[in-house]
This record gives structure tokens, sequence and C-alpha cells, in this order.
């Protein structure tokens, strides 16, 4: 018997044509990302984008030493007393695992060979469109993975999605780990969500290569450990006893993976995992506003998390992440066995990292920067309520009023990524009354130093003299002062950076970031009669940066 073709609307025949669209989308992405990533005059093929962030000298820097090490040593970099020499060299900094940064210093070298030459040993600018790919990767990760499970329009909508949420989409701007660690994060769940989601338990060999992603996810960050628990419970659940040895050898394979891909732990394996894990929890306490009160990152109330989270994505997209539970929930009643599907991990997933920063004592701290892979797995939520509620408005109405209804719902979810730029960090939603309302509910309204732009920064060398001294303030590390000053404007004119002294200034130009408990008296709103306003950065007329004159003591 002739077998048929399939018809061009099956699955089968939509695929390469899906396949298309998301890598139009993941490429469409890049460039948006990418036309706003200078923070100091760097680029001429780019565009201002945010301030440079305290973290990201150490991820550009360490990045590029990790990928020219690897220039110099070529293939000998596969003998051990090559590896000793790199990852126990004084420069190497141990404090994460080395993927994220590995692909930074790619980024950073492959554009420097676009740029030309730089004085300066590295340019955060440079490292940015690491990040970049990053998150056009993870668009693409979420829109073809959402298209397979259910459909094109809920996937557009996930991966669209992931444009309209300003905190996500302004850390892609950012040559810092959060963004390599949310793609790897996001593809070691969904790897066992697709491949694991079968009446069998999986096979030894398909537990094995999503292992694989699994270990990748461990060479980013810290945050990839919170990936097996909802792993594990979920497959006990699904298949009992029958899920132990696929999840020994899903465990396995990525402890393998991770072990192997930082070879600082192999001169010390004991030693060194120990001391990687003890900075992680030994280290400084770092100070939040919140509701008004200063607090220790582990003394924070319990609902920080929650709260950072719902008051950062847009409502019309919480709306829709809302009908997407409620599908899962439905989905689940109805289901006679009551096996626990891929989608339920998936939410089980993004609601273990919130329940873990709300028990007592666990550092949490930056908005949501600790656990912003949460967003991603969000926006397949997102695109799966807004096709049930596509669906609704059919049955209730028609098709071309349902999806002109959402498209436009959609489209006003973007403001904020329009509205804030380039200063995304600092995007509240109308749950606050915006940034503006959460500033007088006392919320951080920035904390890492990205609202002092690259266009602010143009200003101060035309506002200050040549040879002048400008304080900075709050100095949250030394080194970000350092490549503040490597600026080659401010470098051209002159101009010395030095740490602002309340108790006797040196020079009445102040720049400073509005991070309120690191911040002197002197600098807080309430002194606003002792200096006058020169330049500021605002949104929402809520102050996110100035430059400011000191007026003389009388």
């Amino acid at each position: 018997m002739k077998q048929q073709k399939p018809s061009p609307d099956s699955p089968v025949q939509r695929r390469p044509v899906a396949l298309l669209w998301y890598l139009l989308l993941a490429g469409l992405s890049f460039l948006l990302v990418s036309s706003q990533l200078d923070c100091a005059e760097d680029l001429s093929f780019t565009g201002p984008g945010p301030g440079m962030t305290v973290d990201e000298p150490f991820n550009v820097g360490q990045g590029v030493f990790l990928v020219r090490a690897i220039r110099v040593y070529g293939l000998g970099i596969i003998d051990p007393q090559s590896l000793r020499e790199i990852f126990e060299h004084p420069n190497y900094l141990p404090d994460h695992p080395p993927l994220g940064r590995f692909l930074i210093g790619l980024a950073h070298e492959s554009v420097a060979g676009l740029a030309g030459e730089d004085s300066r040993p590295f340019v955060v600018t440079y490292g940015r469109y690491g990040s970049a790919a990053c998150f056009a990767c993870l668009v693409f990760v979420v829109g073809w993975f959402t298209f397979k499970r259910s459909g094109h329009q809920g996937a557009l909508i996930a991966a669209g999605s992931l444009l309209a949420l300003p905190r996500l989409f302004g850390h892609a701007h950012l040559a810092v780990l959060e963004m390599p660690t949310a793609l790897f994060y996001v593809m070691a769940v969904l790897a066992v969500v697709q491949w694991w989601d079968t009446d069998l338990a999986p096979t030894n060999k398909r537990a094995c290569l999503t292992g694989i992603v699994l270990g990748l996810a461990l060479l980013t960050k810290i945050q990839a450990v919170l990936i097996p628990i909802p792993v594990i419970v979920w497959a006990v659940w699904k298949w009992r006893q029958r899920a132990l040895l696929p999840l020994i050898c899903w465990g396995g394979v990525g402890v393998l993976v991770f072990f192997v891909g930082w070879p600082w732990l192999w001169f010390d394996p004991a030693g060194h995992l120990s001391e990687y894990l003890g900075r992680t929890t030994g280290r400084a306490a770092l100070y939040v506003e919140y509701f008004g009160t200063k607090y220790a990152d582990r003394d924070l109330p319990w609902h920080y998390a929650w709260v950072m989270l719902l008051t950062t994505v847009p409502v019309g997209l919480l709306i829709c992440s809302g009908f997407g539970v409620t599908k899962l929930w439905r989905d689940f009643k109805t289901d006679q066995q009551k096996r626990p599907s891929g989608e339920l991990l998936l939410f089980l997933s993004m609601l273990w990292p919130l329940i873990l920063f709300t028990l007592p004592g666990i550092t949490v701290y930056d908005g949501v920067r600790l656990f912003l892979m949460v967003f991603p797995l969000l926006a397949i939520l997102i695109g799966l309520g807004a096709k049930t509620v596509i669906s609704w408005l059919t049955w209730r109405f028609s098709q071309r009023i349902a999806i002109t209804a959402v498209t436009l719902l959609l489209l006003s979810q973007f403001t904020g990524s329009i509205l804030y730029a380039p200063c995304w960090l600092s995007y509240y939603s109308l749950l606050t009354g915006g940034l503006s309302g959460a500033d007088q509910l006392g919320m951080e309204a920035t904390y890492w130093g990205d609202s002092l732009t690259a266009d602010l920064l143009g200003e101060v060398v035309q506002e200050v003299p040549d040879n002048s001294i400008v304080q900075i303030a709050p100095i949250l590390h030394p080194a970000w002062l350092q490549m503040l000053q490597e600026t080659p404007e401010i470098k051209r004119k002159g101009i010395q950076l030095i740490p602002f002294e309340s108790e006797r200034p040196v020079s009445p130009y102040v720049l400073y970031f509005q991070r309120n408990p690191y911040l002197p008296e002197l600098l807080q709103p309430q002194s606003s009669d002792r200096w006058t306003v020169v330049k500021e950065v605002t949104r929402q007329q809520v102050a996110l940066g100035r430059l400011i004159t000191l007026k003389a003591s009388r």
C-alpha cells in the first residue's frame, strides 16, 4: 500500500517553517539587544546602553583570561601541567565555574577583532555580546520547545514575551553570568520535560544525554544545583522506584561533566569544591532596601522573592501566566491516572527557587537577579495561558477577534521594555504604580550601577572641566571604579575618579547611583538642599543616577 504524504497543515510539514520562524525571532532578539550595548562610547556599531555594572569587570576579565590562555597554549591545553598553570594562576578567580565567563570572553575576543586595537586589557562592552547571544538562544529554545508541546500560537507568544520582561531583557545587555545561567538552567529543565515525559521511565542512554545538559548548567553558576530537586520529586512521583536508575545516570553524568569541565577542581577536588561552596555562603552581607527598611540579605522577610517576581512582570503577562497555571491544574484534575505531566515539572522547576528563597536565613538580594532563570519558565506558562484565552475568545466570539484582542494585549506589555531603556533593571509593574509607586513604597529603584549610563558619562565629560576630580558613590568594589577610570573620554580629559568622602569632600563634583542602603547621608534625598543637580537619569520622575555639585558649606 502506497504511503500517503503528510498534508501541508500536519505537524511534520509545519516544523521546518516553524523552525525558521523561531530562528528569525532569535536573530531579531539579538539585533534588538546588540543595538544598545555600549557602556562608555566603546563601539561605533552599537548604541548607548546601560552603565557598567559592578560584576562586569570580573566576568569580562576572567573570560578574556581563559580565552587568551587557550589561544596561547593551543592543543597543548590538554596537558595537565598547562591546565594547572592556567587554573592556578594568580589572575584566575575561581568564585564561579568557567562556562559563563568563557562565553563572555569568547564574545569579547570576537568583537575585539572587529573593533580594532584598544589600549585597555579588556572592554566591558565587547563582552556584553555574549549575553546578547545567550538571550537570542533562550528565545529560540523557549519558542521551539513551546511549539513542540502546544503549537505555534502559544510558542510565538512565549518567545515574544521574553522581550517584554524588562528585568530579563535588561540582563541580556550586561556581561554577567545571569544570562548564560538562565539559558543552560532552562535547557536542562526543558530537556527532561521533553525527553522524559513518557509512560515508561527513560532509558539510561536518554537519561545520560539529558545529564550532559545538566552538567553544562552546573558549569555556569551555583543556582544550577536547584535543578535536581523538582526533577527527583517529579520522576519518583511518576515512576516510583523505576525512576531511581535514570536519576542516578542523569545526576552522575551531570556531576561528571561539571568536574571534567572545570579543571580547577582536578588539582584538589575536596578542598576546591569545599572552597567553592563555602565562598557562596561565607561572604559578607549585602544590604537591601525593602518597603523603606534596610535589611541584610539574610534577614529579608520571607515574601521578598515573591513580591519582586510579581511586581516586575507586566500585569497582562502575569494574568496570562495565571491562566496557564489554571490550565495545568485542570489537566491534572481530569487525568484519571493522576500522573504528573512534563508541564507540571516545568511549573515545579519555576516554583522551587522561589520556595527556597522564602526559607529563613537564605540570602537573596539585587531584585530578581538570583532567580532570573524563573522568568523564561514563566514565559512558557504565559504562552500556554494566552493560547487558552485565544481558544476561549474564539469559542465566545470568533478567531479573528480572539487573535486581535490577545495581540493588542501583548503589544501593550512591551511598554516597559521601551520606556525604561536602558535602565530595565529599575522596572516595576502597575501593581506598584510603576517605578514611581515602588519608590514611594520604599523599594530599590536601582542597585548595580547600570543607571550611570553611557549617555550620562558623556554628559559628565561635557560638564566637568579638564583635569578635574569627580567623586563616585557608592563604591561596591574598587575594580568597578578602576574600569570607570579607564573610560577613553574620561582619560582623554584627565578626569580623576575617586571614592566619595562625605566627611571631607575633595571636589564639588559627585557622580552617584541611587542605591540608598550604601549612600552616605549627604547624598540622600533629604539632603538635597546641600547640592545642585547638574545632570541626571530619571524614569517616571525617579532619579536613578546623578551628577551633582556640592554647595559650599556655610
